[in-house]
């Protein structure tokens, strides 16, 4: 129902007016009635009516300067003047001054006023109606306008429109940035996969829209930013470089910081940032960020909520990583004896190696894992009826956890957990296979091949009597402690010589013999054939 006023110094215009029409009959109510344009103004105020119905000549505010404030300040309410025939000119006026209609006061019947009410009602409801369209239609545009703009720059980034091509839709669809000079920036969200479990949200497309509306009011007192989902949960982002007021390694860390730190608090997610460049076009913002793109792969060692600037990162090291055979046998054994510690020990130790490599391409460190997981299936083969926790479907479980992991640490993670599986499933099955005084004495021979280490401080090492200790160890390994001792570098000196292409005295100082004679006599003992056979052939 639209709301109906009245301005009028004279009190039976008034009467007269508000008794002639049936108000709720079409659609109108009557809300107040008023002497002069100060006392409408005040009313006004609490009723804010649709439409006024005003005289001209009143006194302390006349109908004129009503309709200029009314005009101003209340630009929807439709005012229809009320005037008398020598009025005319002040009717042009009050007509310029956004009058809509007006009605001669002497001559006027119900059913003409009704006739310009109405006239009135349907202005107003036909721009109530465009106002909501209107609405409509920039929602509509505001929520679809981020869809756009991330097609947009998908097909730039990937090359598949011409950047003439881009630059007319762009500025056809208002989606291209108002700045000049830009620094490019890749963005991931951490853990994407889970991130909408995380955030509580579920929907991707709504985690999507609240990080982007975060990173918007983030950035708002920084710099002017444009943003575009390219993939799930990796966004370009540009930022108007003409305003930073320092090098970007001085001002982005602490603006990184507060970005996630809003983006825990709020939607417990994490993203890492990679920095790429400056340019001054859009035409090469696809080749920066390409190259940050590959740089984020260095987020598997830096780890989540990392800040990368492509500058200080080398090229990845694209090759093999090799397990060694020698802490291959050292694993399978180990493994046998199901002895834990040996086990992670070799475990730790290969991930210590690439951690301080820190340069080998994700998937080459992920293929090397895998490589070692089929050394514990290969472990596992004779007792694969009996072991429920590694079967088939559990294999593949693990491989895909290997294959997914974000981190070095996350991969850590995963292996330590199959380790912890695995080997609790070997115990259930087989028992443990040897004390862990032996174990570990076992462990110490192999991790300090260098020393020669004798049966008394192994002995010592185990806090057992020399003799004991003797017997202990032949009957739990098969073999006695020098024997095993002697094999063990034996075996690990023929790795030096095969693998790292040592000369025959360089392997035996490794493994702590500096008779060379005596070497070779001890290698083709262990090993059925001279070293430097070996070393001649390549065996």
């Amino acid at each position: 129902m639209l709301k109906v006023m009245i301005v009028d110094d004279e009190a039976l215009v008034r009467i007269g007016i508000k008794s002639c029409i049936e108000w709720e009959k079409y659609g109108l109510e009557f809300v107040g009635q008023a002497e002069d344009g100060m006392q409408a103004l005040e009313l006004i105020e609490t009723t804010r009516p649709d439409i006024v119905l005003t005289d001209i000549l009143m006194p302390n505010m006349d109908g004129l300067e009503l309709i200029e404030r009314l005009s101003a300040r209340f630009p929807q309410i439709k005012i229809v003047v009320l005037s008398c025939h020598h009025e005319m000119d002040s009717v042009k006026k009050a007509m310029r001054l956004g009058a809509e209609d007006y009605i001669l006061k002497l001559s006027m019947k119900p059913d003409q006023l009704l006739e310009v009410l109405l006239k009135a009602k349907a202005q107003v409801e036909k721009e109530r109606l465009q106002n909501e369209e209107k609405i409509t239609f920039e929602s509509v545009w505001r929520a679809n306008k981020q869809v756009i703009k991330n097609g947009l720059y998908k097909k730039l980034m990937s090359g598949s429109i011409p950047y003439v091509e881009f630059q007319k839709e762009s500025s056809i669809m208002q989606v291209r940035p108002d700045f000049n000079q830009f620094l490019v920036m890749y963005c991931a969200i951490d853990d994407y996969d889970d991130a909408p479990a995380k955030s509580r949200m579920r929907d991707s497309h709504l985690l999507s829209s609240s990080f982007l509306n975060i990173l918007q009011e983030g950035l708002a007192d920084f710099a002017k930013a444009e943003f575009a989902e390219l993939d799930e949960g990796e966004y370009l982002i540009l930022l108007d470089a003409t305003v930073l007021r320092a090098p970007e390694h001085q001002i982005l860390p602490e603006l990184f910081q507060k970005m996630n730190r809003s983006l825990k608090r709020y939607l417990n997610i994490t993203v890492s940032l990679v920095v790429s460049g400056k340019t001054g076009s859009l035409k090469e913002v696809p080749a920066l960020y390409a190259k940050a793109k590959q740089a984020s792969g260095y987020r598997f060692y830096r780890g989540k909520a990392s800040l990368i600037f492509t500058g200080d990162m080398p090229e990845f090291t694209d090759k093999e990583i090799i397990f060694g055979l020698e802490e291959e046998k050292r694993l399978i054994d180990y493994l046998n004896a199901n002895d834990y510690d040996g086990v992670k020990s070799v475990i730790d130790r290969f991930f210590h190696s690439i951690a301080s490599h820190g340069a080998y391409h994700p998937m080459r460190v992920k293929t090397s894992l895998l490589h070692v997981l089929y050394i514990f299936m290969k472990v596992l083969e004779p007792y694969k009826e009996h072991v429920r926790v590694v079967d088939e479907e559990s294999n593949t479980k693990w491989s895909e956890m290997i294959l997914d992991a974000e981190t070095l640490h996350d991969l850590k993670g995963s292996v330590d957990e199959f380790i912890d599986g695995f080997m609790q499933s070997m115990v259930s099955v087989k028992g443990q296979t040897a004390r862990a005084e032996i174990m570990s004495v076992k462990r110490y021979v192999c991790e300090n091949i260098g020393q020669n280490i004798s049966l008394e401080e192994a002995a010592k090492y185990s806090n057992m009597s020399r003799s004991y200790f003797s017997y202990l160890f032949k009957k739990e390994i098969g073999e006695s402690f020098t024997h095993f001792v002697n094999r063990t570098k034996m075996e690990t000196a023929r790795e030096l010589i095969i693998q790292r292409n040592l000369k025959v005295y360089e392997a035996a100082e490794k493994v702590g013999i500096k008779d060379e004679a005596y070497f070779s006599k001890l290698f083709k003992k262990y090993i059925g054939v001279s070293p430097g056979k070996i070393k001649g052939k390549g065996m």
